[in-house]
């Protein structure tokens, strides 16, 4: 009984000790081997979000007419009955004939002061199909009251879908020094309306649309696409879905308080367009591509058609070059960490926890894409038992310094605990722990104490005892007779 309670005593200290010790959620930019005019450039691969050309992409740059895609978002987001009849007055009209000479002969679908037969959805597919510049301010009065008021609405959208480059002046986007904008922001106006509103690339993607009859067309009378991408003729280009052009030919500064109609700035022109079709492995992609900036006249002083040339160049490549490439496979084993206190295992396989494809030009493979294991410090080595599937840090994939994505890194088995070696580690910590050898000096203490108190305790009764023998046989002895 007396060395169970001693080991009794030696366990609990060790347990003590033991309690005591330190306890053990995408983009990529390439670089097309031709000469772009464009002076802000912006691609997507819409299927991945992969960034596929970035040129200026945060450079502030006039939009022009692909502005009305902002006046058109904001209208989508306000129209509560799109074949109700509009307003058409002067408020709308006018402007364009106020002084501002960059406000003169604007694109037009010729929708009249007075007329009362054109509704929202005629307001909107002059908008976009043949760049109606009235059409952008009859829905501004028609939506906001105002158009200054409506501006404002076009401002706070921007800002609320994340833009930080841009401000818009007006709704048609002829010349204004505060009209501007990025390749990138205009880039996520577009597709947050393609994303929120599919009626959107419906009215875009129309190349003809009947408008209704006014008093110079008794029969009404067809508006046509300004995209050149989407109709027959030298820049026809199948599989694109119209967005918005914009053109500006030339632009007049305002000094000293005049126009300064004797220097005239040269213009600039803006596309946004989407292209879906088979790439050279067969398989369907569709992009974006967001321009500004390109020169409205070419070398020889003719309109240039620059925005055209460079889509094409840029779908061209992407679908002839760009296939969809696995760069990790899931349960691919990416490396080996250590294990602690495993069964007869000492390290485990570490793999991707899914599959990661990405677009890469076919002169290139998967070992272009660089691979940085990332693990979690405090999980490092394994301790054993875990199941498999424990993550323990993240596989970072990198293409020219961009980060494409992380892949999270999972155990590729399960680990079984090795009891005998945890709990000799165990005893081993709480040997090597200082407070374990005061303890064993109060242990040593208690049980010399033990042996001590044993000792005279065994002493003393002895004693008593042979006290008690002595007088008994003192009491038995015969008593001798005094004579």
């Amino acid at each position: 009984m007396r060395k169970v309670k001693i080991f009794s005593v030696f366990m609990s200290i060790i347990l003590l000790c033991s309690t005591l010790l330190p306890s053990v959620s995408v983009s990529a930019a390439f670089t097309p081997k031709f000469a772009l005019h464009s002076e802000g450039v912006y691609m997507v691969n819409l299927d991945t979000d992969i960034v596929i050309v970035s040129k200026n992409a945060d450079k502030k740059l006039t939009p022009a007419s692909t502005t009305k895609i902002m006046t058109a978002l904001v209208a989508l987001e306000n129209i509560k009955d799109f074949d109700a009849k509009v307003v058409v007055n002067s408020t709308a009209t006018d402007e364009f004939w106020s002084g501002n000479p960059n406000y003169e002969g604007p694109s037009t679908a010729d929708i009249r002061s007075g007329q009362e037969n054109v509704t929202y959805w005629d307001c909107l597919y002059a908008l976009m199909v043949c760049s109606a510049c009235e059409a952008g301010n009859i829905l501004a009065v028609n939506i906001a009251g105002s158009i200054p008021d409506f501006v404002a609405m076009m401002n706070a959208k921007a800002a609320e879908i994340g833009c930080t480059g841009t401000h818009f002046a007006n709704t048609h986007g002829l010349y204004s020094e505060d009209n501007y904008t990025t390749a990138r922001d205009l880039y996520l106006i577009t597709r947050y309306a393609m994303d929120n509103y599919p009626g959107f690339m419906t009215i875009c993607s129309t190349t003809d649309y009947k408008m209704p009859a006014n008093s110079a067309n008794p029969d009404g009378y067809t508006i046509h696409t300004t995209n050149h991408l989407m109709v027959d003729g030298s820049y026809y280009y199948e599989g694109v879905e119209g967005v918005k052009t914009g053109s500006i030919n030339e632009y007049y500064e305002y000094k000293d308080g005049a126009w300064d109609t004797a220097n005239p700035k040269k213009g600039s022109m803006a596309l946004v367009t989407t292209c879906k079709k088979k790439g050279s492995d067969g398989r369907g992609y569709r992009y974006m591509i967001v321009t500004l900036g390109a020169p409205y006249y070419d070398e020889n002083g003719d309109k240039s058609n620059y925005s055209f040339k460079d889509h094409i160049a840029l779908y061209d490549w992407a679908f002839s070059e760009f296939v969809y490439t696995n760069i990790v496979k899931m349960n691919e084993q990416v490396t080996q960490v250590d294990v602690k206190h495993g069964k007869d295992v000492d390290k485990v396989g570490i793999c991707a926890a899914e599959d990661y494809y990405t677009l890469l030009e076919k002169s290139l493979n998967k070992t272009t894409v660089s691979q940085n294991v990332k693990l979690y410090s405090e999980r490092v080595p394994i301790q054993a038992p875990q199941n498999k599937g424990y993550e323990v840090g993240e596989l970072e994939l990198k293409l020219n310094d961009e980060t494409l994505a992380t892949v999270k890194l999972i155990t590729e088995s399960d680990l079984e605990l090795d009891t005998n070696a945890f709990y000799m580690e165990k005893i081993g910590q709480v040997v090597a722990n200082p407070l374990f050898k005061w303890l064993c000096v109060l242990v040593g203490v208690e049980l010399v104490l033990l042996i001590v108190t044993h000792y005279m305790k065994q002493s003393f009764r002895r004693k008593v005892e042979a006290m008690n023998r002595r007088r008994r046989i003192n009491m038995n002895s015969p008593k001798k007779r005094k004579y």
